[in-house]
């Protein structure tokens, strides 16, 4: 007996994103295809390995800063009421282990 316990199908990823507040909050909301898409790699992206989860907080700014970025700026209220978070970490937050200031350009071809 190897003293695990094997539980068939079970996918830390997807199970406990799936039902993360945060992204139930982002994939149900009303916001461009476009949005919901860069968010999604970001989730992929800054998925946590030791809980399965991503940090609302820097979900939150990368979406507000992706938002910004697209000339959306009338949605940043609907963004940040979206779900319940700070936005980023004294302003900044991690994508993909980088460090990124909430306030500098985004550049989509980087995933910073």
């Amino acid at each position: 007996m190897s003293g695990t316990i094997q539980i068939s199908g079970y996918n830390s990823r997807s199970n406990f994103t799936n039902r993360q507040a945060c992204v139930i909050a982002l994939r149900n909301a009303n916001l461009p295809i476009i949005v919901k898409a860069q968010a999604e790699q970001f989730i992929e992206r800054n998925i946590l390995k030791d809980c399965g989860r991503v940090p609302p907080n820097c979900l939150k700014a990368f979406l507000i800063k992706t938002i910004k970025k697209m000339g959306m700026t009338s949605a940043v209220p609907y963004a940040r009421d979206l779900f319940r978070s700070d936005v980023g970490y004294n302003g900044y937050y991690l994508d993909a282990g980088k460090l990124c200031s909430i306030d500098e350009p985004y550049d989509f071809g980087q995933g910073t």
